[in-house]
């Protein structure tokens, strides 16, 4: 590599770095406090224990009625499925709706826009920052115990699943955001989002392979979970089955485009509220 080129690599670097210089401290401002304050890993690990622990026992013991199988899925691909559902949940990237909410209603949005940074980038790194500790941490531990008790499947070791992985990992955390964002951002116009937002929560719950892993689904149901944003947000659960080498492709562009539609919505609603904020003299 050249010495002009290794130079033109470091100026872009220094820009990116200062583009993001902000966010960057917001991420670990938070880790740093969770760090200190351990409360809300600890209760985030005895919510996924709870719930993901009672759920796999259940599912063991249906398989094993079963002889193993059911429709045509083993318990150890079932039990992958449902814990990465549940390791992304716990990054709680929905919070994102009620804060937006809260900021409306308290009226904290209006000196927010006034800062240099975006309210919705500031809202959005603010919730990744929030969830990350107990997420990496959770889900790194959790993955271990799951391996030790079920075994690693060999689809999990094929060359394409970490990178369509990490791809469809990215891919949800856009969608959940845009998502709940558009939901915390309809504050301005209704009081209360909370029953829309538990309907859209609901939603991905069910369709993203929560309780009844996708490969159990209905035909009706499945489509649903495919081409709905709510299931595209949890693409991260397909990655486990047998038919995910021949899927992924088209899995991803299905997020992709999702991610483009929910971004554009979620851009038009904060123009029509930086309006509105304009207007009432914000």
């Amino acid at each position: 590599m050249s010495m002009s080129t290794t130079l033109v690599w470091k100026r872009l670097l220094g820009i990116f770095t200062k583009m993001f210089r902000l966010e960057k401290k917001i991420v670990k401002t938070l880790i740093r406090d969770h760090v200190y304050y351990p409360e809300r890993l600890i209760t985030d690990t005895l919510n996924i224990i709870a719930r993901f622990g009672v759920v796999l026992i259940l599912y063991w013991y249906v398989f094993k009625l079963n002889g193993g199988t059911i429709n045509n899925t083993t318990f150890q691909l079932t039990a992958w499925s449902m814990f990465f559902y549940f390791s992304f949940m716990i990054f709680r990237l929905r919070d994102v709706s009620r804060f937006i909410m809260q900021d409306v209603k308290s009226g904290n949005v209006e000196v927010l826009f006034s800062k240099p940074i975006s309210y919705l980038s500031y809202r959005f790194w603010w919730q990744i920052g929030a969830g990350l500790y107990s997420f990496v941490l959770i889900s790194v531990v959790g993955f271990i115990a799951l391996y030790l008790i079920v075994g690693l499947p060999a689809t999990m070791m094929i060359p394409i699943f970490i990178p369509s992985l990490i791809l469809t990992f990215l891919f949800s955390v856009l969608i959940s955001l845009f998502l709940y964002s558009i939901i915390g951002l309809l504050a301005f116009w209704v009081e209360d989002v909370n029953p829309i937002f538990w309907l859209v929560d609901k939603a991905v719950m069910i369709l993203g392979g929560s309780y009844l892993p996708i490969a159990l689904f209905p035909v009706i149901m499945y489509k649903l979970a495919v081409f709905s944003p709510f299931g595209a947000s949890q693409f991260m659960t397909h990655t486990v089955y047998e038919n995910w080498s021949q899927l992924w492709l088209n899995r991803i562009s299905i997020q992709l485009f999702w991610v483009i539609i929910t971004g554009l919505i979620v851009w038009l609603v904060f123009v029509k509220v930086r309006k509105r904020v304009s207007i009432n003299g914000g």
